[in-house]
Order: structure tokens, then C-alpha cells, then sequence
């Protein structure tokens, strides 16, 4: 070393300056080269100094010695004394003894060795990076130089820890890009998964095309395909598929995917391959299975919806319904002896298509049925619910559906095969009296309008209203040869006086009394309710007339 520097000269290099270098190679080389110039040693090296042993690793150096082969004196520091010493430890340059380096002109004397800093990452735990500058000749070190070594250490060590963080950033960063590559590539192909998916899920839901279906999934999969049933049925093959698998025999070129809804197993896609599918493929193969899943269920829904339209239909147009219909009817889970309503819809300016899907549906809730009948919707609904809320609800929901008023009608609520039709007539008359008093798009049941759907209905429904309203009182006067019928009528025109009406008819009040109360217990305590007694004098009106004529 030719000399020393001055005391209080400016440190070189800055942990902020913009020359400093930010690849960790870089920098130690011109740690190196800085420290060097500044106590004007002839070498200079950076390495890292373990606590347990005397062994360095030289990470970069700047003089005669840049390949790092150096041969140091035995008394050079060891790790623990620049980790829990004094951060800077000089030689002993006189006692020094003296080792051959790898060059002729001299071995070199160690004169100083400071502590940098942890190489985070680089190095064990227990291990610190110092600067060593060497000289082939002994020498000593001021007091100013050591200061001025020491805060080049500090700020070399903060440069150092600048960029061992800048590199962990960079690598983090990196492995984030990476990431989101690979999320980017997932989400392509997750994209494309659901664009075939939908795809898949337009041919079974808008065009209901078994055929088009297999075929799709014959090119994208470029495997044979071939849907069946649970039952074996091939409902669609594609064109390669004719001699394709059966099921139950896959092997390496062959394969049997069920198609599921829930946990029923509605088929299967048989397919026939010559290699075996490819992961993309393969998760597109389970999304194909779903929406083949579709295609079943609408073969299968509709081959029973039409055994329960058929089924509605011969029970509203059969008086006697036989013991084939009822069996039909327990079959398809509608039991026909325990209480029901039947409820008649007509939406005017619907489309059957539309009418049919969604009365199914109605129907469907309580397991009851539905058909179309001469334009109308016909509903058969089990259950002991009340038969005007049915209406509303049902006029409600399909009017709001349709975009326009629908009205609806119910019968009483009623039990046994035989009196579906009678419901249904009941209902009907309802239906029409709705229309032809413009009360259309609400729902109202039988007993709502009272009398009227009969007698609107003609002859035959005035005779059901007499018959419903006084049968108990017209069979006994025909049975006993009695007279309730020519009594009652009295007691309503005498304003409900049994004296006056007694003087009607010249007989004794107590036997106008007894003849009251007889037909109470015949027509039952209610008979004088304003309401009962409007139609009590309404039917007896009407058999008079009918009877005189």
C-alpha cells in the first residue's frame, strides 16, 4: 500500500447514488473497488466470513487477485469476531507471519476486515459479508481511516440490503407474473369450457335436438357418441357412432359416462374413441353429460306429461270413469279418492305452447294434473284447499306470466273418479258466467257466484238448482203426498208469519208451525240465513213455474 489517506476525506459512493449498481454482482464488485481506492490498498475482496470457522467464500474482488484465489495470513478474523466484536478488526502488521499467495511477488498481509452485513439468502444464519483489503506489506491504519471505513461499511451494507430486497421483490414479482399467466391461460380455458358448455346447454334447452347434440359433441370430443336411456334406448347417434359401444363393456377405446339429475340416472353417453381423451377434453365431457342430462328430462317429462294430460281428459269426458282410469291416475301418484278441485283457466290470445308449459307446471306442485281442453287450461289440484283461493292464485300467476287477464274458475272441492266430470261442468258454468258478466281476468269459485252459473246455463241447470236447492222437500211431498213445498212458498209471501201464512192456505197456525219444522229438519237449521232463503224462494219460484206450465 503506497500510502495512507487523509483523515475527514469524503466517503465514496452512496447507498442512494443513482451509479449504484442493482444486481447484487455488480454491486459487491464495486464495494470492492470503492474500498480499494479508499485506504489506496493494492487488493482488495468481498466475502463471506462463517462464525464456526476460518473458511471465507470470496463473493467479488478488484485488484491483482479478481479470480479470488487468495491466500490470506492465518490471524485473519473469523466470523463470531466480526459478529459480536467490533464491526472493524485490523492485523498485526508486524507480527504477521508471512504465507506464499498464488503469485511470486509476496503473500499478502491482511489489514483490515469490515463488517458489511448479512447476506440475507446467500449465506447461513450465523454468517456476516466483510470487506477485506490486503497489502504485501505491513502497515497500520489511522484513526480517520478507520472512521471513514466504517461508514462506507454502513453504507455499503445498506446499498447491499437495497438490493438483496429489490431482488426478492423482482423474484416475487416474477413469480406473480407467472401466476398470473397460468390464471389467465386457467380462465382461457375456462372460458372456453363455459362457451361449450352453453352451447351444449342451447341444444338441449332451445332446440331439444337429441341429434344435433351427439353430433356436436362427436367433433368437439372427436369421439363416437351415442345417448341412451336408462332403460337401453338409443335416442341419437352421431354419425360414427353405429357400431359404438354398449353399455356396460368400456375398455381403453370405449367409454360409459351416466348422465345424472341429482342422484337419478336418467342414461348414459357411450363413446368410442381412438385415444384416450385429453384433460380439457375430459372436463368438457363431464359438462356434455350434464346438459345430455337435460335432454332426457325433457324426453322423459314428456312422455309423462302426456300419460297425465291424456289421463285429465278421458276423466272430464267420461261420466263413469273405469277401474283402468283409476289405476292410471294411482300410477302417476294422483289419488283421485281424497278431496280435489278442479279449476278451469281460459287465457285468451295464448299460445298453446305456453299455456301447456306452464299449467303443467301449476299442476306439478301439488301433484295434480293439467291438460288443454277446447282452448281452455283444465286442472285437477288433490287437496283440501279453498277452491276460491286456487282460482285467484291461479288467475293471478298466469295472467302476470302470460302479459294479459286470464280467468279463472273452481269447483267445490270433491272426492271420487266419478264426479271429475261433474267438477269439471261445474267449474265451466262458472267460467262462462265470469265471461258473460265481463269479470274476466279474476278467479272465483262456484260457491262465490251462488246460484247463478246454473241458472245461466239453461234448462238443465235450472233443473240442478231446484233439485240441489229442494230435493229433501220435493221427494218427501211426493213420497208422503204431503205439502211442504205449497207451504213454504206461503210463509215467504206472508213475510215470514206462520199466522198469515196459515190464513193463506185456511189451516191452523200449529199446523203451518209443525209443516216449519219438518222442513228444518230437512233442509237442516240454516234454511232462513238471508242467503239460503233468497235461494229457497228463487227455486221455489222457478218449480212453480216449471210445474204450472
Amino acid at each position: 500500500m503506497g500510502g495512507s489517506t487523509e483523515q475527514g476525506a469524503a466517503v465514496p459512493g452512496s447507498a442512494d447514488d443513482a451509479g449504484v449498481p442493482h444486481d447484487e454482482g455488480g454491486l459487491l464488485r464495486d464495494i470492492a473497488r470503492q474500498g480499494r481506492r479508499l485506504l489506496d490498498a493494492p487488493a482488495a475482496f468481498v466475502a463471506v466470513v462463517s462464525e464456526d470457522g476460518p473458511t471465507i467464500t470470496v463473493r467479488a474482488a478488484d485488484g491483482p487477485h479478481e479470480d479470488g484465489r487468495l491466500d490470506l495470513p492465518g490471524h485473519h478474523p473469523s466470523g463470531a469476531a466480526l459478529l459480536d466484536g467490533s464491526p472493524l478488526w485490523c492485523g498485526d502488521a508486524e507480527s504477521a507471519p508471512a504465507t506464499s499467495g498464488p503469485h511470486e511477488d509476496g503473500a499478502l498481509h491482511a489489514v483490515v476486515a469490515v463488517r458489511l452485513g448479512h447476506l440475507r439468502g446467500y449465506a447461513p444464519r450465523r454468517s456476516v459479508a466483510a470487506l477485506y483489503l490486503a497489502d504485501r506489506r505491513p502497515r497500520t491504519v489511522t484513526e480517520g481511516e478507520r472512521v471513514q471505513l466504517t461508514s462506507f461499511a454502513r453504507l455499503a451494507g445498506a446499498a447491499m440490503e437495497k438490493t438483496q430486497l429489490l431482488d426478492v421483490a423482482i423474484a416475487r414479482l416474477y413469480g406473480l407474473e407467472q401466476q398470473s399467466a397460468r390464471t389467465a391461460a386457467d380462465l382461457d380455458r375456462m372460458r372456453a369450457l363455459r362457451s361449450a358448455h352453453y352451447g351444449f346447454i342451447d341444444l338441449a334447452v332451445a332446440r331439444g335436438d337429441a341429434r344435433a347434440f351427439v353430433v356436436e359433441a362427436d367433433r368437439r370430443l372427436g369421439a363416437s357418441v351415442r345417448l341412451c336411456t336408462d332403460d337401453g334406448l338409443v335416442v341419437a347417434a352421431s354419425r360414427s357412432a353405429a357400431a359404438g359401444p354398449e353399455p356396460g363393456v368400456p375398455d381403453g377405446r370405449r367409454m360409459v359416462v351416466p348422465v345424472l339429475a341429482g342422484d337419478r340416472r336418467m342414461g348414459d353417453l357411450l363413446l368410442e374413441m381412438d385415444s384416450p381423451l385429453a384433460d380439457p377434453d375430459g372436463q368438457l365431457l363431464l359438462l356434455i353429460a350434464q346438459a345430455a342430462a337435460v335432454i332426457l328430462r325433457q324426453l322423459d317429462d314428456s312422455r309423462e306429461s302426456q300419460a297425465r294430460r291424456a289421463l285429465l281428459n278421458e276423466l272430464i269426458t267420461t261420466p263413469q270413469p273405469t277401474g283402468t282410469l283409476v289405476e292410471r291416475a294411482r300410477r302417476l301418484g294422483v289419488r283421485l279418492d281424497r278431496p280435489y278441485v278442479v279449476v278451469v283457466l281460459r287465457p285468451d290470445g295464448v299460445s298453446p305452447h305456453w299455456a301447456s308449459m306452464w299449467s303443467a307446471a301449476f299442476a306439478a306442485r301439488g301433484d295434480g294434473l293439467s291438460a288443454l281442453h277446447d282452448d281452455d287450461i283444465v286442472l285437477l289440484l288433490p287437496g283440501e284447499a279453498d277452491p276460491a283461493e286456487i282460482a285467484r292464485t291461479a288467475a293471478e300467476e298466469s295472467g302476470a306470466l302470460f302479459g294479459r287477464p286470464v280467468t279463472a274458475a273452481a269447483s267445490d272441492s270433491g272426492s271420487g273418479p266419478e264426479r271429475v266430470a261433474v267438477r269439471y261442468r261445474q267449474a265451466l258454468r262458472c267460467l262462462d258466467v265470469m265471461i258473460s258478466m265481463e269479470l274476466a281476468g279474476r278467479g272465483v269459485s262456484v260457491r262465490e257466484l251462488g246460484f247463478l252459473p246454473m241458472l245461466l246455463a239453461g234448462r238443465e241447470g235450472i233443473d240442478q238448482f231446484i233439485d240441489a236447492t229442494l230435493q229433501p222437500v220435493l221427494d218427501y211431498d211426493r213420497h208422503r203426498d204431503g205439502d211442504l213445498a205449497r207451504t213454504l212458498d206461503a210463509y215467504f209471501e206472508a213475510g215470514r208469519s206462520p199466522t198469515n201464512a196459515a190464513e193463506l192456505l185456511h189451516m191452523h197456525p200449529n199446523t203451518v208451525t209443525r209443516r216449519l219444522d219438518r222442513v228444518k229438519r230437512l233442509l237442516g237449521p240454516t234454511w232462513q240465513l238471508p242467503a239460503r232463503a233468497l235461494e229457497i224462494q228463487l227455486a221455489l219460484r222457478l218449480h212453480r213455474l216449471l210445474t204450472e206450465l
